[in-house]
């Protein structure tokens, strides 16, 4: 069984259940047969685009809420063991602690600057804005409006669309918590 219909199996068994109905029920509302939609549920049917077309229809529900993976209330991240991008002199290494999601509309990354080095800004977006907290370190952040010194404990926000820089004039580890929120206009 692939993950799509893996993902279909549960959804649709979860929304039927949810919607306090039986097979029956769910049914007479989409027009699928009862056989059908018991195979779909366990996973044994991989389901047409027309089929799946007439249960979303049938139930009201999107699309979208019968073919992805239902994400947990409560998701523990190892930070060890996300990805790191390290630079290729070894300036800065940046590491997403919460990848995007499609609902979720942001990112959080981590950023270590080396003492002494640069780190250029990795993501644009025209509506987005981006949160940055300093962790460790004094942050020097250049823009196109000026540079600014934010210290330990301190955060600063700015569009993400402004081209910046991050930058460790200090003599220990530069840490930094990246939120980028995409779609947040700025004023």
């Amino acid at each position: 069984m692939s993950q799509l219909d893996k993902n279909i199996a549960d959804n649709l068994k979860r929304i039927r259940k949810s919607k306090n109905m039986s097979l029956d029920m769910l049914a007479a509302k989409t027009g699928v047969s009862k056989s059908m939609l018991g195979q779909i549920e366990r996973g044994e049917s991989n389901p047409t685009v027309a089929t799946i077309e007439k249960i979303v229809e049938g139930i009201k529900v999107s699309f979208e809420d019968l073919i992805y993976q239902k994400t947990k209330s409560v998701m523990i991240i190892d930070n060890e063991k996300q990805p790191v991008y390290k630079s290729q002199d070894g300036a800065y290494q940046i590491r997403v602690l919460f990848p995007y999601e499609r609902h979720g509309n942001f990112e959080i990354y981590e950023v270590t600057v080396e003492p002494g080095e640069d780190c250029d800004c990795f993501v644009k977006d025209e509506e987005g804005c981006e949160y940055i907290m300093v962790v460790q370190g004094v942050l020097t952040l250049g823009t196109e409006e000026g540079t600014y010194e934010v210290a330990s404990n301190h955060a600063v926000r700015l569009g993400a669309m402004q081209r910046h820089s991050y930058h460790n004039k200090g003599t220990q580890k530069l840490i930094l918590n990246i939120f980028i929120s995409y779609g947040a206009l700025v004023y």
